[in-house]
Order: C-alpha cells, then structure tokens, then sequence
C-alpha cells in the first residue's frame, strides 16, 4: 500500500540532517527535526517535497498494477465457493448481465432499485460429492423486522438461469430454496420464583423470556450456521430467573439433534407454541 507524501518526505529528510557531511555543512542541531530547522518554502524542503510526491506517484502506480493484476488471475482461474455466495448475493431479479460477462450495467440505476433487485438476502455455498450446493433465502416481513423466507418461483427460476450463465464450465450447482426447518425441544427449567412465575413469565415485565430467548438465538443463528446443544442452553442461562436449562432433546424436522447439526434449508424456524415443551420447576437451595 502507497504511503503517504508526508511520511515518504519525513524518511528522506531524516536521513539528510542525519548525514554526518550535511551537518557539518549547514552546521545542523542534531537534537532538532528537519522541519526545526528549515522553512517550508526554503529550496531545501520545497525539493525534498517533489522527490517524495514522486515516490508517492510511483507507489500509488504499483499498487494499481497489482490490483490489476490479482483481478486478472482471479478471473481466469477456477472460483471458491466464497465467490459463488458472493455472485448470488448480487444477483438482481428482472434485469439481464452485460453480454458475454458475469455483471450487471447499473450505471443508470439508482442504488434504491439496485436494493429492491438483490432479492436472495441469504446465501451459503458448500460442495458435496462434486456438486456445488448453493443454499438461499430471501426476507419477509417488514424492512425493520424482517424473517428469512422463500424466493417466489419466479425469482428462484430467474437465479438458477443466472447462476447457469456465470458458473465456470464443467461445475454442476444444485439451488437449495426451502421453507425453513422446523425446530423443536424439550426442557426443564429451573427457576427463580423472585423473578419468574410457574409459567416462566416475567414478574417485572410480564412475557415469557424463556421462550423469546429459545426463538431468538434460533432465528439470528448464521445462515447455514452449525446450531449446538450447548450453545443454546448458554443462552438460556444469561436469561434472569433461570437457574439451570436442563435440555431433554432438540430435534430439526423430527429428526433428533445429537450434539450439533446444520439444518438443510440453511435455517430454523420455532413454529409454533407447541414445538417448545419448557417444564417449569421452582429452584430451591438446601437451606429451602
């Protein structure tokens, strides 16, 4: 990276009062810096600022060249995985690629339609017996709320269209669009009668907590993220009220969850009031 004109002229001038010559020859105070010593206009320092702009012009034109150079070898050689969730996370609904490339001509397009395009708000890339799996989600709800969800028939018809066209030749690329995967689980939660009621509703805020808490950590677990058992009851264990979430047994579509698991749809989803069995028990100590 090019450093600055300042930082280029303070180098060389520190090595020119440094030079044991030019102190004997302008007579210099080796305690005190070059600008102590000279003018900003003096012929000195006005030619030691056109050498370092000099450096600087050369510098900023190595970089560029080196940019130029890393994007070539990276659009010449096969791609990661990071770059096909990158190109469907770019992909805009309703408008066509520049021909014979694999991106678009906004140059008239106002960055507000270039949001309401990008439709796929999710993407997760991960290959299995040779085929790139590409998983999506787009965003229901309201822009301050929203929830992952289903693309429309039309905007998953359009992506794989698109994901045909900018793909490399040779790779095969399954779309993985779907409902979000059921989660459900059933626990004991001890609790702090001073806080919580027997329903593990808050006595100070009223709701339940416990729930809100469970919900939450599945529906902002990463896209694709790994969910563990033991993550969740750490969470639940930050939750006032609860002394010990003791998890029974979790499971994803029916399906139970040993220790940790990747759900296919690339997310969880807490259905409905019935998928969360929460046994409220009273803590008491020894001395109860």
């Amino acid at each position: 990276m090019a450093r600055t004109v300042a930082v280029i002229k303070k180098e060389v001038t520190d090595y020119f009062i440094g030079n044991e010559t030019v102190i004997a020859l302008y007579g210099l105070d080796t305690l005190k810096t070059f600008e102590d010593q000279f003018s900003k206009v003096s012929l000195e320092s006005i030619l030691f600022y056109v050498v370092a702009v000099a450096i600087w012009t050369l510098e900023v034109l190595f970089d560029t060249h080196k940019a130029e150079m890393t994007a070539l070898i990276d659009a010449t050689k096969p791609h990661r995985l990071k770059w096909y969730v990158d190109k469907t996370l770019n992909f805009q609904y309703g408008r066509d690629l520049v021909e014979d490339s694999d991106v678009y001509d906004n140059t008239d397009v106002t960055d507000e339609q270039i949001a309401t395009e990008k439709v796929v708000k999710y993407s997760a890339a991960i290959e299995q017996a040779g085929v790139v799996v590409i998983k999506v989600a787009g965003s229901t709800g309201s822009p301050t709320d929203p929830e992952r969800g289903l693309l429309t028939g039309d905007q998953q018809d359009a992506l794989e269209a698109y994901l045909k066209e900018i793909k490399d030749a040779g790779v095969k690329i399954s779309l993985i669009n779907q409902e979000a995967n059921a989660f459900t689980a059933t626990l004991d939660i001890y609790y702090d009668p001073m806080i919580l009621n027997a329903e593990l509703n808050s006595l100070a805020n009223g709701g339940n907590p416990v729930r809100d808490a469970i919900e939450d950590f599945i529906a902002n677990l990463l896209f694709n993220g790994e969910y563990r058992n033991a993550a969740l009851v750490d969470r639940l264990q930050k939750v006032p009220g609860v002394v010990i979430p003791e998890l029974h047994i979790s499971a994803i579509d029916g399906t139970t969850i040993q220790a940790k698991a990747t759900p296919a749809a690339g997310y969880m989803k807490v259905y409905d009031e019935g998928a969360l069995v929460l046994n409220a028990i009273a803590y008491a100590t020894i001395s109860n």
